[in-house]
């Protein structure tokens, strides 16, 4: 590419054959100076120039885009302002990414700013963000054009938001490096327009790896058969017979470890029956199913509990003569369900001060807990005291027997 004087102006004299990205990097550049020059000459160069590259690129290969590439673009344009924003026309540096979602398809998102000078006074930065669709026509052709819209916005003291449309066409020079030249119309919600012609050096990356046919291997010959020998006649086959489930569990009797299950009860795999809940009652017999784990459990599965009532005299918290057969009874129990743990709660008759009789009851509560640790051996984290004063009578206050019913302790299995 060469520029030579003719006639007091400039002129660009293209010789192209395949196009290359140094071809490119040249476009771009003159297409910079187009966008920066002021004058009519540059203008005739550039259009001189660009027919060239146009008529060149028709020549060149063409390379199809394909589902899921990407391609980067740094793009100049030049930003014609609607009036109303009072701001003067400025050059427009660009940077646009996008992805292929077919051969025709695309979309784009763009970064646009211009500094422009305000026709009052000054200068602003306007920056313009947009989302764009592209649809590609000539998908063949060397030359693609193609229709814009999207949404968008340009900022700066006074923002505004709008519909963007636009035509351009893409001129690929080779797989991976092209020309993009476009002109957009800006539609703002405040009724001004905006135009940005812009030219773009489009370089593709992401590019699907090719699917690489698979090579049939080459058929073997196959040596000629051997002579065929006379066929036997066929032995009779044996007759399977069915083996039997005599207790209708579903498991064969050859398989059937537990053999007699009950018709209906729930098997495992091997015909036994099951016992879910683990406290060695079988579900069809278990009218408890879900005991805890380590809960000591009758015939029909249910979990024994045990009580223990201890009353006091009045004002003590002395365990009476008389209640060690039903301590000791108590603490078999919590051994025998290791797995246990139990609430001991204290309990008062209505004669005395309230507070006084909460202390009480927590006393007496502790005392069985010592008890109980002490003399039984049950751990501590097992057993939990607590009193209730006298807020949970179990009878009337009003007989000397009454009260002695109320002065009690009482346990609650958790």
């Amino acid at each position: 590419m060469t520029r030579s004087p003719a006639s007091g102006a400039s002129c660009v004299i293209v010789k192209m054959s395949q196009p290359t990205a140094n071809d490119c990097l040249s476009i771009f550049f003159y297409m910079l100076m187009f966008f920066l020059s002021n004058t009519q000459e540059e203008f005739r160069t550039m259009k001189k120039f660009l027919i060239s590259v146009i008529a060149a690129s028709c020549m060149t290969t063409a390379f199809a885009y394909e589902k899921g590439e990407m391609y980067i673009a740094p793009a100049l344009g030049y930003h014609f302002f609607d009036e109303d924003h009072d701001l003067d026309d400025a050059a427009e540096p660009a940077i646009r990414v996008g992805k292929f979602l077919s051969e025709r398809y695309a979309l784009e998102g763009e970064f646009a700013y211009a500094n422009a000078d305000k026709d009052s006074g000054g200068e602003v930065n306007a920056t313009t963000l947009s989302l764009n669709s592209l649809i590609h026509f000539n998908l063949d052709g060397a030359i693609r054009p193609y229709l814009l819209l999207g949404l968008g916005g340009m900022f700066y003291d006074d923002d505004h938001a709008g519909v963007i449309g636009g035509v351009g066409a893409k001129v690929p020079f080779n797989d991976t490096v092209g020309l993009d030249l476009r002109v957009k119309d800006m539609f703002m919600t405040d009724t001004r327009n905006d135009i940005v012609p812009s030219v773009a050096l489009t370089v593709a990356f992401g590019k699907p790896a090719p699917v690489v046919a698979k090579v049939a291997e080459p058929v073997k010959e196959e040596p000629a058969p051997a002579p065929a020998e006379v066929e036997k006649a066929p032995e009779p086959a044996a007759v399977a017979v069915a083996s039997a489930d005599s207790d209708k569990d579903g498991v064969y009797d050859d398989a059937d470890k537990c053999p007699g299950t009950p018709e209906g009860a729930p098997v495992d795999s091997v015909g036994c029956p099951l016992d879910s809940d683990g406290d060695g009652v079988y579900d069809y017999l278990d009218k408890c199913p879900g005991t805890k784990k380590g809960y000591k459990v009758n015939a029909e599965g249910c979990f024994i509990a045990a009580t223990l009532n201890v009353n006091f005299k009045t004002n003590s918290a002395d365990i009476a003569d008389g209640y060690d057969q039903e301590i000791s009874d108590f603490a078999e129990f919590l051994k025998a369900n290791p797995s246990v743990h139990v609430e001991i709660q204290g309990h008062t008759d209505s004669a005395g001060k309230d507070a006084y009789n909460q202390k009480l009851s927590q006393k007496r509560a502790d005392s069985i807990v010592k008890e109980l640790i002490n003399k039984y051996g049950i751990e501590s984290s097992r057993l939990t005291a607590v009193g209730y004063g006298e807020t949970q009578p179990i009878a009337p206050n009003d007989t000397p027997e009454n009260m002695l019913k109320n002065r009690r302790i009482e346990t609650v299995v958790k």
